[in-house]
Order: structure tokens, then sequence, then C-alpha cells
């Protein structure tokens, strides 16, 4: 039996496998590895997994960073399945088996800035077609946009968009005028035709998210609904014009019209608001691409 875990900053999950990759049983825990007593994760691994009596682990997330149980170096982007699990790490555990981690992905963009991914390379792997080519929004503190092409993570680039609301709506004057982070959405809309009009006037329309507010023309309550559609706008916006370019200098053909996301039900939904207003096709992925990348390598890895 195997244990899949996702493990990431402020939680974890993880599932019980049969030898036919079927979900026997499954467990959730608010201990992400900054909330880890102690840093002890072989405690909460044993807390976790001793119930069930298992004969192999595998991991994926922050659990293989820096700050993690045990840092899992980078694969170099383009990375398939078989990349992931050249780089997996060996932890050894209380439970008398070892856990393996699952590296990130890092690339370098054309003007040698690198960029990382951790645990996104595995929802991307359990959803990404064998052939052809499949473009991902994986949004969330930072956005990751990523091109699939024939199993194999292509090209990715990360946004800091939700990071930037959280610090402006908290911390900046914009957050002043703002009365709650009810959803409205005229406003978000507003913000989503502004946004991506913005191009490199960003940081200059950003102020609108006061100014509006100030003028009578923006409710206190849908202020943070307004900042989230332009930032959202402006990321969708610049990721189109990225993956374009991307696709201009690493592969062939064009730009997929279909955007997948990853994600929680409410952002999920607001990434494909703004997808469809920026005139593309949106889909969900499935909930189990996680947990079925992780079985995947694990079989490959022969784990299992």
């Amino acid at each position: 039996m195997l244990v899949a875990l996702d493990w990431g900053t402020s939680s974890l999950r993880a599932w019980l496998l049969d030898a036919d990759g079927a979900v026997r049983d499954e467990a959730a825990a608010q201990l992400g590895i900054l909330k880890v007593p102690g840093g002890d994760f072989d405690a909460v691994f044993r807390q976790i997994a001793e119930k069930w009596s298992p004969t192999a682990a595998i991991a994926s997330g922050m659990i293989g960073s820096r700050q993690g149980w045990g840092e899992a170096p980078y694969a170099k982007c383009p990375a398939d399945a078989a990349a992931l699990v050249a780089g997996l790490i060996e932890i050894p555990t209380s439970l008398g088996i070892s856990l393996r981690i699952v590296p990130g992905v890092s690339r370098v963009d054309a003007d040698g800035i690198p960029d990382v991914m951790r645990g996104e390379e595995v929802q991307i792997l359990g959803d990404a077609p064998a052939a052809g080519r499949r473009l991902y929004v994986l949004p969330g503190t930072h956005s990751k946009w990523a091109l699939a092409e024939d199993g194999r993570i292509a090209w990715f680039a990360t946004s800091m968009t939700g990071e930037a609301f959280a610090v402006l709506a908290e911390h900046s004057i914009l957050g002043r005028l703002m009365d709650g982070r009810a959803y409205d959405q005229p406003a978000f809309r507003r913000g989503l035709a502004v946004g991506a009009s913005a191009g490199g006037g960003l940081l200059r329309r950003l102020f609108s998210a006061r100014t509006l507010g100030l003028f009578g023309e923006l409710e206190p309550k849908a202020a943070a609904s307004y900042l989230s559609g332009l930032l959202i706008g402006a990321e969708v916006a610049d990721a189109r014009s990225t993956v374009a370019d991307a696709i201009g200098a690493d592969a062939t053909g064009a730009a997929p019209d279909e955007v997948t996301i990853v994600g929680g039900a409410e952002l999920s939904a607001r990434y494909a608001e703004a997808i469809e207003a920026a005139g593309l096709k949106s889909r969900i992925a499935p909930a189990d691409t996680t947990v079925k990348a992780l079985w995947r390598l694990a079989k490959h890895a022969e784990l299992v």
C-alpha cells in the first residue's frame, strides 16, 4: 500500500492507494511545513500514516523545499515524469519505510532570470495529455502559467498576483476605503477591463482602486473585488503575450485558445471569468490531478 502526500506550506493532504492506484482512505491536516511543531516532520508523517501500515510513501510540494524535511533539487524545464523520478530524494522515517520526495522544476527565461515551481509540477502532469499541447493556470499566492507538451512541462512563468493583492489590500492606502472582501461581480468585471488594458501602466492604474472610491464611483464593499479584477485582468493579458512569445521562441504552432484552471473553486471561478472576458475558453481540471500524478510517479520509480 502506498501513501501519497501533497504537503504544502500551510496544510497537507494524504491518500492511501492500493495496488491499482485506487484511493482507499484519505486524511488532511493544517500541518503544512511552517506549522509543524519543532520541525518534527517525522512525527507528523507517523501521525498521518501509521494507521495505514504503508509499504511505500511519496510526497510532493514544499516538504521538498529548503524549509521542508529535505531539499529536493529542482529538475530543469522541460521536465517530464522521468525527470521528476530521477530527482526523487529519499528520507528515512520512523515507520521503517523511506519517503520519496518529488523535486520541483526550474526554468531560466530569455533575460537570464530564474523561475521555480514546487508542487504545481505534479498537478500539471496529473492532467497533461500524452500528446498535444495544453495551457494551464494555477492561481494562488504565486500564480503559475504553464504549457504542457506531449506529457511534459515545456514552459512556465510565475505571477505574484495573490500576494500583491494581499499586500495592497492590507498594507497600502488602497485598502483604506475597502469594506470587506465580499465578491461584487460588476466591480470585478470593471477591474478586469482596466487591468487588461493597463499594459506597462499597471502601477499607474492601481491607484484607480482609491480614486474611484474618492469620487463615489466605487462603493467600499466593492473595492476589493475591483482590485482583484484589476490584478487578475493584468495577469491574464500578460500571460497571453508571454505564452505567445514562448511558443514563438521554443515551440511550433499556435497558442492554445483554452486555459485549464487548477485550483480551489472560488478562485477558479474568478479566473474562468477573467479568461473568458479575454476571449479565451476555460476548463476546470479534475480534482484528483495530484494523487493521479503521485501514483504514476511511484509506479515509474518502482515503489509499487
